[in-house]
């Protein structure tokens, strides 16, 4: 009987009052900041001026790293004696790659900083891509280079995940005699990433048929890796491949901050290029957190996919939670804080 009452009480004591007021648990405090910075939204003829782009990533680094000079805001993150790569995404070019306004910004912001320009090295996966993204006057202050390139994929330096993937050319360990073997479970990093200190991260936001979303995460371990695709494909897109290979040192432990190009977003067909899937949106967002990003990109992509009638990315796309469980940023939106910064343009 006092077992009864005790659980009678208890639901009494739960049940409010007919009039009283419920006080609810504050929420939990924001966890992250990711700054945005935003062009004029008159966009003439769908064309940024590369000047306002370079003060709107400058507002944005130096908000980041709390300084109200370049030169001081990017010595936060480097170190005059650094080898810098600034990794682009280029395979949407020319219609939804990394600005290269967006990318002068950054090397010339890291010049200030006392980082030499021959110390500067800029890349994607492939050189095709690279020359259709418009990079080419940057090749002749600071090193432009592409994995396929400049040697590939690094024998010694090797990931692995518990999933096979079919190995084709271009992969370093395929061997083109019929009688081998086409799969691995193991993957080789890019030789450009390992040559390089830190990584200043510059993806471009589309939509991505293997992973769901290029942005922090995609853009870091698919474009670095050769036998990439085991590791991001229906219907797993991903998860929990993507965090658990973001969280090497040898890749995410670069990163020292990531802005990620939303200027024109791609939210269809991505991440190849899909002029009638892009949006002018005129945002650049910059956090040290990079699942924050992504949730925010997600959060941008899906609200163009339902104007245009196209299946929201949400319910495949699991990994960024799984980010969030594996401590490497901030999942939920709740708890991620949004400051819009920049310079009246």
């Amino acid at each position: 009987m006092k077992f009864l009452f005790l659980i009678v009480f208890l639901l009494a004591a739960a049940t409010p009052i007919r009039g009283e007021q419920v006080v609810l648990p504050p929420p939990l405090p924001p966890t992250s900041t990711v700054f945005l910075a935003e062009y004029p939204r008159e966009v003439r003829g769908g064309k940024f001026e590369a000047s306002a782009v370079g003060r709107m990533v400058d507002s944005l680094v130096m908000a980041a790293a709390g300084r109200d000079n370049i030169g001081d805001a990017w010595r936060v993150f480097v170190r005059p004696q650094d080898r810098v790569g600034l990794k682009v995404s280029a395979s949407g070019a020319p219609v939804s790659s990394t600005h290269p306004a967006v990318v002068a910004a950054v090397a010339e912001g890291l010049v200030a900083a006392g980082v030499a320009p021959s110390r500067i090295i800029i890349w994607d996966r492939e050189w095709d891509d690279i020359k259709r993204a418009d990079y080419g006057a940057l090749g002749h202050r600071f090193t432009v280079v592409a994995t396929d390139r400049v040697g590939g994929y690094d024998s010694k330096q090797t990931v692995m995940a518990a999933v096979m993937g079919k190995l084709i050319i271009g992969d370093r360990d395929f061997d083109p005699s019929p009688s081998a073997g086409q799969t691995a479970s193991k993957s080789h990093l890019s030789v450009v990433l390992g040559a390089v200190d830190k990584v200043v991260h510059l993806p471009a936001l589309t939509d991505h048929l293997s992973s769901g979303v290029n942005g922090a995460l995609s853009g870091m371990v698919l474009d670095n890796l050769d036998n990439w695709r085991r590791l991001a494909r229906p219907p797993h897109f991903g998860d929990p491949f993507l965090p658990e290979i973001y969280a090497d040192e040898r890749i995410g432990g670069k990163v020292v901050l990531t802005i990620l190009d939303a200027l024109r977003p791609q939210y269809g067909g991505g991440p190849f290029p899909g002029p009638q899937y892009t949006a002018q949106y005129g945002g650049i967002y910059a956090s040290r957190d990079p699942v924050a990003l992504d949730a925010l990109g997600l959060e941008l992509l899906d609200r163009f996919r339902g104007k245009g009638g196209l299946p929201l990315l949400t319910k495949d796309i699991h990994w960024i939670t799984s980010a969030e469980t594996l401590g490497l940023g901030t999942a939920a939106r709740e708890r991620i804080r949004l400051l819009r910064v920049g310079p009246h343009l």
